[in-house]
């Protein structure tokens, strides 16, 4: 048994214990026990956190592990076997930087798929990967610049065998492109490419198999066909009007996941070969302003995404959201960790084991040396220690 000592804890985060400090007891790879500090814990080995903030690991709702950050091209023009061997480091950088738990929304020839295996089976450390596989996508322009990321699929009967053929490989939910997409040459991002139809397909195909549907959607309409649809994630979510904000209002069937990180990145700075993507996320950079600070104050529950790997973020890199979200919508500190703890925990179906510091959950911990509700760029610069499945890896 490993005990932390000497923790600090902020309260929203830590289930059935009071205080404000405490001392963590690990069992295997789940917390037996929280209890006052300075409790006799008899034959375990111990770690002194010395008031560091103690908090549950961290999720990343989107990313994709056989994108480097760097060139897309580039990154398509390697071998399938080169972009498992990257995916390992990258996810590596991932778990390293406290993010615990990450959601691959469509890795090409189904690498995540793979390599979420390999870590479950131990073969070597990385986050809980929750996979998507290839993502089921309508004939449109610009699919050929991803090579061996997509399944097209156009009409019900299509669709259903797609989602069938994701999930035979071993998806533990289903990816679809809802709307054309900023790093796709020729894809508008606003404009709709599945119908209502079409989309009702996906996600009664996924029903089926017992997951659920995440929609890559920028658009307006194609936002509220997936709240119609009745879709769990709408990815990005780039574009969001009044109409779409109340039709999500205490809707427990669809949530938001906006990627600030990836358009804020995106219309700042590119490779020359990706500078199709500079224009198009800075014409929607000013809509996403809008429309997710107006769906935070409405009090809508948001998920916490990067698109890391995306030209030109970074794995390991992921933090940065938290600072972004400080500075451009100006959220909480609070409001923001708990994006990116409970609230992303409850919206993949993750919050019976995760999310939150509780006897019976799995130990995947972190610790700061700085206060987050203080400055809320401490989870980049100052991460000292991560615990995955109770084991203490950084």
């Amino acid at each position: 048994m490993l005990v932390l000592k000497n923790c600090n804890f902020l309260g929203e985060l830590v289930e059935g214990y009071e205080n404000a400090t405490g001392d963590i007891l690990i069992d295997g790879d789940r917390i037996k026990s929280i209890a006052p500090c300075g409790t006799d814990w008899e034959d375990a080995e111990t770690v002194d956190m010395a008031g560091k903030y103690v908090l549950p690991g961290l999720f990343d709702l989107h990313i994709h592990l056989t994108l480097s950050g760097g060139e897309t091209l580039v990154d398509n023009a390697k071998s399938p076997v080169q972009q498992a061997l990257d995916a390992v480091k990258f996810a590596n950088d991932t778990l390293m930087a406290g993010f615990t738990t990450v959601r691959d929304v469509g890795s090409s020839h189904n690498v995540a798929i793979e390599l979420r295996n390999a870590i479950n089976a131990g073969n070597f450390p990385g986050p809980n990967i929750i996979a998507s596989g290839k993502i089921v996508t309508p004939t449109e322009c610009g699919n050929d610049f991803f090579a061996g990321l997509y399944n097209e699929a156009d009409g019900r009967d299509a669709i259903w065998k797609s989602v069938r053929e994701e999930m035979k490989a071993g998806a533990d939910f289903i990816k679809i492109m809802g709307t054309g997409a900023v790093m796709n040459p020729g894809g508008a991002p606003g404009q709709p490419i599945y119908t209502l139809d079409e989309l009702r397909a996906v996600v009664e195909a996924a029903r089926f198999k017992d997951t659920y549907v995440a929609t890559h959607c920028h658009g307006t309409q194609a936002i509220k066909n997936s709240i119609i649809a009745g879709v769990r994630t709408i990815e990005h979510a780039s574009i969001l009007d009044d109409e779409a904000i109340e039709m999500l209002k205490d809707n427990d069937t669809t949530y938001i996941v906006p990627t600030l990180n990836i358009l804020h990145g995106l219309a700042d700075s590119v490779p020359e070969t990706s500078i199709f993507m500079k224009a198009k996320a800075q014409k929607v950079l000013e809509s996403l302003r809008v429309g997710v600070r107006k769906a935070y104050e409405a009090g809508l529950t948001i998920g916490f995404g990067t698109d890391q790997g995306g030209t030109p973020l970074t794995h390991g890199e992921n933090a940065d959201e938290f600072i972004l979200r400080k500075d451009f919508w100006d959220m909480d500190e609070m409001d923001i960790i708990k994006q990116a703890t409970i609230d992303s925990a409850r919206i993949v179906y993750k919050d019976q084991d995760y999310g939150t510091l509780k006897e019976g959950k799995v130990a995947d911990i972190i610790a700061l040396d700085k206060n987050p509700l203080e400055d809320i760029s401490a989870f980049k610069y100052n991460l000292v220690n991560v615990i995955k499945s109770g084991v203490v890896v950084k």
